[in-house]
């Protein structure tokens, strides 16, 4: 039914970045209500083998018991993903994840060090990063894609081309950037009652925007760059959503309305750290415990608040969207 499981496994993190979903409505480092492995462990034996299941956060790596829950889902049949800031990947859990031999591991880059570690509010969580990711390069060989993640906003416009650069000398096997996730509070407005009811988690940013011609030029350098790693391997480059500069100064500088469906919505649950199941990415709007209730009925709510018909508050969702791959 589900063939994608986002687990959120904890709110909290170590690092503070500035343009963070958990922030603005104060979830991010909330203490309490998570679901311990067992819990957990009950959740990934509801969904049948094969089941992919992204776990995330927060921090995922902050949680003591992660490897526990790990290997409830490798003795499941179904496989996963993470994604991390890097910063706690140290030699013997990069080991220990590394043995585990997840799809992918998700690293979240945003710049050179020094902007890097200024966006994510902590003075060398670029060079634990790097290290890190490194280490487990080395340690996977290659048995686990790893990807640099970058959130595309206006205080790194201009340094995609070193996060790229960084991503591919340190051995990653591609580099995806995605535009900043955000909503004008007029789009947000004219959401539909029952969707706002639940709140929405898609930040509410007012007057926001970023130069849209930098973030063009710094996409169309890439392009230009040598793609081949440190052994010689090519480093795929893509985005999400793709854009020209027109396109890029309405995501940014005006308000917008999506266009289509999304039929990601139907395939993906998400899961937050207490078990309630959330309507989708965007919406706070709770479908139940994932302990308990009915996935049929889960979907069906999906089917009937959002279906073929988009939501304003979807007009900046990268996930309705595919990755362009430029190379």
């Amino acid at each position: 039914m589900f063939k994608d499981v986002m687990l959120e496994l904890t709110y909290r993190c170590n690092l503070r970045c500035s343009f963070c979903y958990l922030a603005p409505d104060g979830r991010l480092n909330r203490r309490g209500g998570e679901l311990d492995a067992g819990d957990w462990s009950r959740i990934i034996s509801r969904f049948k083998a094969g089941t992919r299941f992204y776990l995330s956060g927060g921090e995922p790596l902050m949680r003591r018991d992660i490897f526990e829950i790990i290997g409830f889902i490798k003795k499941s049949g179904s496989s996963f993903g993470l994604n991390t800031n890097g910063t706690l990947l140290n030699a013997a859990k990069a080991a220990r994840l590394a043995t585990l031999k997840p799809d992918y591991v998700i690293f979240s880059l945003h710049g050179s060090e020094a902007v890097h570690d200024r966006l994510t509010g902590m003075k060398g969580s670029w060079r634990a990063l790097m290290d890190n990711m490194k280490r487990f390069v080395s340690l996977s060989d290659h048995s686990t894609e790893v990807i640099v993640n970058c959130v595309i906003n206006r205080g790194n416009a201009g340094e995609l081309a070193k996060v790229y650069r960084a991503g591919r000398d340190a051995g990653a096997d591609r580099v995806v950037f995605e535009h900043l996730q955000f909503l004008k509070p007029e789009e947000a407005a004219v959401t539909s009652t029952m969707l706002r009811s639940g709140g929405i988690i898609t930040p509410l940013l007012e007057n926001y925007g970023a130069d849209a011609a930098v973030i063009n030029r710094q996409l169309a350098a890439i392009s230009r760059m040598d793609p081949h790693g440190p052994d010689g391997r090519s480093v795929h480059f893509e985005t999400r959503p793709l854009m020209g500069v027109k396109q890029l100064e309405l995501y940014y500088n005006d308000v917008i309305s999506p266009v289509g469906g999304c039929a990601r919505v139907m395939d993906t649950l998400n899961v937050e750290p207490d078990g309630s199941i959330r309507l989708c990415v965007l919406y706070g709007l709770k479908a139940g415990n994932a302990l308990t209730a009915d996935l049929k009925k889960v979907l069906s709510l999906k089917k009937k608040h959002i279906g073929s018909d988009l939501p304003s508050g979807c007009a900046r969702c990268c996930h309705r969207f595919q990755l362009f791959r430029y190379f």
